[in-house]
């Protein structure tokens, strides 16, 4: 095996257990400790040969979260939506992102972290690594608003904006916690009704 085969494969296995570590435990009470595995030749050195500290750990599983979900909203959902109703469209966006949490398991904790509660001193990486992932869902609410008669005097981009922002202030209301039942799940419904009333509004229209 080639060296560069070889770190790569290393890179990959320290990942993995720290994919399982901050899924079960947490940025807070995951450890480095129980991330090296002498078994599989990882040892505390080969981990901070890879990576310079816990955080840089971490911040590498909350990229590959988010890197990993966007593509495969990219496979999954984008290049089917164009022909969707505005209902349908936000349907299959959410119902196409809880099959990559229930596939990917490991990565449901991970992004709840990074979107409810990030380490306060993490904030502005993570949100870096998050930037993607926000650009994309900007490119779907752009095409979702194709679908809907905007009134004239509203200018979309703002839109957008508040849009984004107003979903970002009630996720922040609801911080994840240690022992918290909050699933993805209900995070998903939550963020699927908030857009349908903003979208649509609270008043029963009448035919």
């Amino acid at each position: 095996m080639k060296r560069e085969e070889k770190a790569q494969l290393t890179r990959r296995k320290i990942m993995d257990n720290a994919l399982k570590e901050f899924s079960a435990h947490g940025y807070s009470a995951g450890s480095v400790n129980n991330i090296y595995d002498p078994g599989q030749g990882i040892s505390k050195g080969i981990i901070y040969h890879y990576f310079s500290s816990k955080d840089e750990l971490f911040l590498a599983c909350v990229e590959e979260c988010f890197e990993q979900l966007r593509f495969y909203m990219e496979k999954q959902f984008m290049q089917q939506s164009g022909t969707m109703a505005a209902e349908e469209c936000l349907n299959r966006y959410f119902a196409v992102r809880m099959k990559f949490f229930h596939e990917y398991p490991l990565y449901q904790k991970i992004f709840m972290e990074a979107v409810l509660m990030p380490p306060v001193h993490l904030k502005s990486a993570i949100m870096q690594c998050r930037k993607p992932m926000e650009e994309m869902n900007v490119g779907i609410l752009e095409r979702l608003l194709l679908k809907i008669p905007l009134r004239v005097s509203l200018d979309k981009t703002e839109v957008i904006r508040i849009i984004l922002q107003f979903i970002n202030f009630i996720n922040l209301q609801y911080p994840l916690k240690e022992n918290d039942v909050t699933t993805i799940e209900a995070l998903e419904k939550k963020n699927r009704q908030i857009l349908d009333i903003l979208l649509n509004g609270i008043v029963e229209r009448k035919e």
